[in-house]
């Protein structure tokens, strides 16, 4: 071994009764004075806490049981550092020591001109115990010991020392500066590790590099055969931790996305799923459920990746949402870590400024004014929830008492397009208004809301509580004249909700912003992230004209919480919702938003709409797919057409060609589903079922444009030979 070593038994320092004999590592026999029973009876234990130490041992296939033994670490007078390191091993490996056990310990110092240099106090000491060992040698000592109970009851520890030399180079002011602010230097005796980025200052090294680092693996071997061991006796198979196992699988998840020769998801029915999990911890949580094995339960976590649809293949298109952005997964993560709630700033201070933030970024494209010392509306669980409050902020201004004496009783509408989100209709019934309360307003056929039929119904009575304006409608992306609907709205004095869950994102890109002209006359906005832009579910704002509405009408002090004379106390979000208790969804745009930049937020909306307009001109140049609606956004709702029916008239088709072209879109569909290469969705529009084609993924080209094209002309083919034949499906040709 390079470098200057020595080894010396202890004499037994004490005697243990006799030892318990739990089942440990698999390997050979104990030989010598320490003779015991074998080696399966003894667990290795490494008494340092050091993740150096630790990973110089795996790499020859060693994972001990890490338990970091405390003692004084206060040097003698007159001790050397030789002396010092090897006296700190043998009382940590003391420490640890029990029957059945072998103890591993070490410990590390530098030393200069015989000095000892321990860990720095604070960076300054840090600073300076870097600049006294630039442009000189010094010695790095390692002690270790390596401890054992023989079938007498007494303890032996063997020990050495390993001292290697090492020269640093010239070490600049600036460098200096850079590598203490770095952290490196905290925690490490000398100021410095070499296996980090104080590699950088090492210009030579005269001995054990393993040692320098904390633990020269050639010393442990013959420390072991002293007591008649050999280390890779001690070898297994490396531990499974669950978390780690499964974060590093959801990662590779997020940043190895599948590819376009991988499935959209392996399609399996409920009895099937069960009989996958089945084979590892099953399903169902039973009664007296025992606790799984780490290894079954990364092979669950496992097995839900393969068994779940892929979201963020470039074929997912069958929701409005795919390709989630890997930093606001990541940022998800984090939230979920740090595990706190937006309800009160003492609690969770960061995230109420990003909160603040990222609300009043969202305000100022809508063009909302300032909103003051209120945050410009709050963060929610959904749309759906979202415009809960927003309804409920145009009841509070309609009757102002109505927190406090209830409702009075007058019969209210809520006024929608018959393409709006079926979200009001449950709304209405929470309320206690009902869903009769709810007005469908006729669309045009491309789903835009008719400003005539809207002036009918506003003429009619009951009394209107609020109108909803549609900013990219679910199937269609129609877009309704918000312009137009305010003139109305401010004419009656209504309440003018804007549903931008989706189509809001339309507001991050100069190109197409326009489609929303005149939101910033609304009271109220709900706009999803977790849609166009990009972000993880749910991540959904309610944007509020008049934000301090949200205290007047959902507000009710509780004391246990929000207490007006804590720190910051006017800035609790809490007492601004339905909810307490609200998950840190801010934290995940805001980082993405901040990657991104407005550009990048941007380009991601322009990228999917250009995709679009790419399919409407493929779709317009072929006869064997046709519109059922173009649309002049992100979607374009489309049907194959048979031979016989080209080219295609929907207003044309007989009860029995419209029947079975009807049954087309849901059994290509299915068979794209049980093939694994597509999702595409499909909904009813002008009385025919129809494909929808949906851009957002960022990872979706031109070419998976035609690909796509492909499969819904290959399966819908194969689907209208068989409702045309009444034989069963027959397995499409496979792409080539």
């Amino acid at each position: 071994m390079g470098g200057r070593s020595g080894q010396k038994a202890v004499a037994p320092a004490c005697r243990f009764p006799e030892a318990r004999r739990p089942g440990g590592n698999a390997g050979g026999a104990l030989l010598g004075p320490c003779q015991t029973s074998g080696v399966a009876d003894l667990e290795l234990i490494l008494a340092s806490g050091s993740p150096r130490r630790r990973e110089l041992l795996r790499r020859v296939g060693v994972h001990p049981r890490v338990e970091p033994a405390a003692v004084d670490e206060t040097p003698l007078s007159s001790e050397s550092a030789g002396d010092y390191v090897e006296r700190l091993a043998q009382a940590k490996a003391m420490a640890a020591l029990s029957p059945t056990r072998v103890v591993l310990a070490a410990d590390t110092t530098v030393a200069l001109d015989g000095v000892i240099l321990g860990k720095p106090a604070d960076r300054d000491e840090a600073r300076a115990m870097l600049r006294s060992l630039a442009a000189r040698s010094h010695q790095v000592l390692t002690g270790i010991a390596v401890a054992v109970v023989g079938t007498d009851g007494d303890a032996v520890v063997h020990s050495a020392l390993d001292v290697t030399e090492v020269v640093v180079g010239e070490i600049t002011e600036e460098r200096l500066a850079w590598y203490i602010d770095s952290g490196d230097a905290d925690d490490k005796a000398g100021a410095y590790g070499l296996q980090g980025a104080a590699g950088l200052f090492a210009d030579r090294i005269e001995g054990s590099a393993n040692g320098v680092i904390g633990l020269s693996l050639a010393l442990v071997d013959r420390l072991f055969a002293a007591h008649g061991l050999d280390l890779l006796d001690f070898r297994s198979p490396a531990p499974i931790d669950p978390v780690e196992t499964i974060a590093a699988r959801a990662l590779r998840h997020v940043t190895r996305p599948p590819g376009r020769d991988e499935p959209v998801v392996q399609w399996a029915g409920p009895a099937d799923l069960a009989a996958d999990f089945a084979r590892t911890i099953g399903l169902e949580i039973t009664d007296d459920e025992p606790p799984a094995k780490p290894g079954d339960l990364v092979d669950a976590a496992n097995l839900v990746v393969r068994r779940s649809v892929q979201t963020n293949h470039p074929y997912f298109l069958n929701q409005n949402y795919a390709g989630a952005d890997p930093l606001a997964v990541v940022g998800d993560w984090l939230g979920a870590a740090l595990n706190t709630t937006n309800a009160t700033f003492e609690v969770a201070p960061v995230f109420t400024m990003i909160e603040r933030a990222l609300l009043a970024k969202m305000a100022r494209l809508v063009g909302f004014p300032e909103s003051g010392d209120h945050p410009a509306g709050l963060m929610c669980a959904g749309a759906s929830l979202a415009q809960l409050h927003a309804l409920q902020l145009a009841r509070h201004r309609l009757q102002p008492d109505l927190v406090t004496a209830g409702s009075d009783g007058r019969r209210l509408r809520i006024l929608v397009s018959d393409s709006g989100h079926y979200a009001a209709e449950k709304i209405a019934a929470v309320m206690g208004l009902g869903r009769a309360s709810v007005v469908s307003v006729p669309t045009d056929a491309a789903g835009v809301m008719d400003v005539d039929a809207l002036d009918e119904c506003l003429s009619d009575e009951p009394e209107v509580l609020a109108v909803i304006a549609t900013a990219g409608t679910t199937v269609t992306a129609a877009f309704d004249p918000i312009d137009a609907i305010a003139d109305r709205c401010e004419e009656h004095g209504i309440w003018l909700h804007v549903d931008a869950a989706y189509g809001g994102a339309a507001l991050l890109s100069p190109m197409e912003r326009h489609r929303l002209s005149g939101i910033e006359r609304a009271d109220s906005v709900v706009w999803n992230l977790h849609k166009m832009a990009g972000l993880t579910q749910q991540c959904t704002a309610l944007l509020v004209r008049e934000p301090e509405r949200l205290l007047t009408t959902f507000a009710t002090g509780a004391d246990y919480l929000f207490q007006p004379d804590k720190a910051n106390a006017d800035l609790d979000a809490g007492d601004r919702s339905l909810q307490c208790g609200r998950r840190v969804d801010a934290l995940k745009a805001w980082l993405t938003w901040k990657s991104r930049g407005d550009v990048g937020m941007a380009a991601r909306i322009d990228h999917a709409v250009a995709l679009a307009d790419h399919a409407r001109r493929r779709v317009a140049e072929r006869d064997d797919v046709a519109f059922i609606v173009a649309g002049d956004f992100t979607n374009v709702c489309l049907t194959w057409v048979p031979p016989g029916l080209r080219p295609f008239d929907l207003t044309s088709l007989d009860d029995a060609q419209h029947a079975a072209l009807h049954t087309v879109a849901p059994a290509a569909k299915a068979a794209m589903q049980e093939e694994g290469s597509a999702l595409i969705g499909y909904q009813p529009v002008h009385g025919i079922n129809c494909f929808r084609l949906i851009f957002m993924n960022p990872a979706v080209t031109l070419d998976d444009v035609e690909i796509l094209l492909e499969l819904i002309t290959r399966h819908s083919e194969a689907a209208w030979r068989s409702s045309i034949s009444s034989e069963p499906l027959r397995e499409p040709t496979p792409l080539a």
